[in-house]
């Protein structure tokens, strides 16, 4: 077996795959709830959950199969000494870290068309927001932080990354 590190990256693609969690989690005061990852996503907009969301998470169900399809393919092309790399959970965990400031764009450039509010830039954990609108001050805990399947996702992104790059 010439590829070994190849063959646990893509067994672990396949773990990160069937792990029904999600990666990320945010909360505006309790009023928005968006739970998230690639192959889940959870909204829920005054504790009310909405039919899209369950009809895209069935795509992604299935998207899921997809992927364990596809790494169970390249440990096969592994073993047999043919070397392929599936980079998709590595891009994918790596762009997460990039919610938090999709977060900041939307409140602060969206949602402040509207209620003028000034969103913290980068939140992993919990923070206060206070909103004044119309003489009314308004406090919201802002929640944004990363699950331990995201942690696990991004260390097998890594090692996807560094088995594409090295002969192992």
């Amino acid at each position: 077996m010439k590829y070994y590190l190849t063959i646990i990256g893509m067994a672990l693609n396949i773990l990160v795959a069937l792990i029904p969690q999600y990666w990320w989690y945010y909360s505006a005061g309790g009023i928005i709830i968006i739970k998230d990852s690639l192959f889940f996503i959870g909204l829920e907009l005054l504790g009310k959950e909405y039919l899209i969301v369950t009809l895209i998470n069935y795509f992604l169900f299935a998207f899921r199969f997809y992927v364990v399809s596809v790494a169970l393919y390249y440990i096969y092309l592994a073993i047999k000494g043919i070397k392929r790399s599936y980079l998709l959970i590595a891009w994918v965990s790596y762009l997460y870290i990039l919610d938090p400031l999709i977060f900041y764009i939307v409140f602060n450039y969206v949602i402040n068309i509207f209620v003028p509010a000034r969103y913290p830039l980068f939140i992993i954990g919990s923070e206060n927001m206070s909103i004044n609108y119309q003489g009314v001050k308004i406090m919201m805990l802002i929640e944004s932080y990363p699950t331990l399947t995201y942690w696990i996702a991004l260390a097998t992104g890594t090692i996807n990354l560094i088995a594409r790059y090295l002969k192992l």
